[in-house]
């Protein structure tokens, strides 16, 4: 069967029988062109998805994002917009999904610690908060922010375990301070990410917006936009990297993007989302990188589909365990 866009778009949306599905994995997996057409066909659709106005759409508009956001020259015009006009859809159920979680925050009041209330996301889960100061933060799955009960009085310093994504509101006098790990971030008004899981070697601090001061075991490192800190908990050392902090950032959103990541990470980041445990060897995935689009509100079915494409695997669910195996 010859794969053609138009079979790339029912297969994005779900209209391909089970024959024709199997063809295309297979087609997918062979022909790095075609697989690079669907990822940016695939990726058109999870950002409308997560962009659009579900309540005031409008093609042109869309339209006009999308070609902002990608180059899509391989791709005519109407057939894209078939896909964009189903984006309203999507939106809507991104939409109901940031409904469920946006306010999904309940703190705990930590009494051995002057009072101070302690934020979570439970593992599944994104959990967005708003602080006194009208600090904007955006927790993943499995972390916690812990907020003392004076804060904003003399002091804005939080303590995160976990990864957050701050839009910090200015304030001429008050410094925000955010403590994680080993290391302390300064801003007084600025948007950054800090991903710094108890369970991972690496503190990582990127940054959107402003200037970030960073600093660690005496060691003092003045952040600009795009700019990435990785310390090495175990080793002390500190890299610094330049990156897409937009890409990055899009966790925050729903979406994570991978881009030349290690099977590791993928794995990594399926078990927070989902809250799952999944059981795989490192040593079957030895070498490969991994380039995709992962949604939060796509089922964990959807996403292991998608795993699917991206290299042969087999797996199977057993209610909050997976097993992935590599396919030779």
């Amino acid at each position: 069967m010859d794969i053609n866009e138009d079979i790339l778009i029912r297969y994005i949306k779900g209209e391909c029988s089970a024959d024709e599905q199997a063809q295309v994995v297979h087609q997918l997996r062979h022909n790095n062109e075609l697989f690079q057409r669907y990822l940016q066909l695939k990726d058109a659709w999870d950002y409308t998805g997560l962009k659009t106005n579900a309540y005031n759409y409008n093609e042109e508009l869309e339209w006009e994002r999308v070609e902002e956001r990608l180059s899509l020259s391989f791709v005519r015009q109407h057939r894209l917009k078939r896909i964009l006009n189903l984006a309203v859809v999507a939106a809507a159920v991104l939409f109901a999904f940031f409904i469920g979680h946006q306010f999904s925050a309940r703190p705990d009041t930590d009494l051995s610690n002057g009072g101070a209330h302690v934020f979570t996301a439970s593992e599944g889960q994104i959990t967005q908060l708003t602080l006194a100061d009208g600090s904007l933060v955006t927790l993943n799955a499995g972390s916690s922010l812990t907020v003392p009960s004076d804060f904003g009085h003399g002091s804005r310093d939080v303590q995160l375990v976990g990864e957050a994504h701050f839009n910090v509101t200015k304030h001429p006098k008050l410094v925000f301070e955010v403590h994680s790990g080993q290391q302390q971030v300064k801003v007084l008004g600025t948007i950054f990410n800090i991903r710094a899981y108890p369970d991972e070697t690496q503190i990582v601090t990127t940054l959107e917006e402003g200037i970030v001061q960073w600093q660690s075991n005496g060691k003092h490192i003045t952040m600009k936009p795009d700019m990435q800190v990785v310390f090495d908990v175990s080793t002390k050392n500190v890299e610094k990297r330049t990156v897409n902090s937009k890409r990055i950032n899009q966790w925050s959103v729903g979406r994570y993007v991978f881009e030349d990541v290690v099977f590791g990470e993928v794995v990594d980041i399926i078990e927070r989302w989902y809250n799952v445990r999944v059981d795989w060897q490192a040593e079957d995935f030895e070498g490969q990188h991994f380039h995709g689009v992962i949604k939060k509100s796509s089922s964990l079915s959807e996403t292991l589909e998608l795993l699917k494409v991206m290299t042969p695997i087999s797996y199977s669910i057993n209610g909050q365990e997976v097993i992935i195996k590599r396919m030779r």
